[in-house]
């Protein structure tokens, strides 16, 4: 078995800084059971044809960003901290980070994506097995 740089956990809490949210385009991959639960969360009716949260890419569908590279679901509260309008459902993807393989590649590549992210390296400590969970999750999705 490979031992990965990570065997001894990591530690992240969120500072609700948004930054996972928002800044270059990508993509917030949601399954058909993702869309029709955030469809009910949201109290909408079909919202796939909704281009107001959903653009689909091939065969499947991310949630939208706005012009300035935020989630369509991002909000700020008056202390300015992010609050995500769907957080009760949100997407498997969202649910978690910062876990994802691109992040997890290397030390290096988590150290640099925690000089944005305020929740990185402080907090919670979660365990490689737990670290692990969060990434088949994520894997299943697809």
């Amino acid at each position: 078995m490979t031992r990965e740089w990570y065997e001894d956990g990591l530690q992240f809490s969120c500072q609700q800084c948004g930054n996972c949210c928002s800044g270059q385009p990508g993509y917030v991959w949601v399954t058909p059971q993702e869309i029709q639960t955030i469809q009910h969360h949201l109290e909408e009716h079909n919202i796939q044809h909704n281009s107001n949260y959903l653009r689909r890419i091939g065969q499947q569908f991310s949630l939208v960003e706005k012009n300035n590279g935020d989630c369509i679901f991002l909000r700020r509260n008056e202390k300015n901290l992010a609050i995500c309008a769907i957080n009760q459902v949100k997407p498997k993807q969202c649910k978690s980070w910062p876990f994802w393989d691109s992040l997890l590649q290397s030390k290096q590549s988590w150290d640099e994506e925690a000089k944005t992210c305020p929740g990185m390296n402080r907090g919670k400590h979660y365990s490689y097995t737990e670290i692990e969970t969060f990434r088949q999750q994520d894997k299943d999705q697809g």
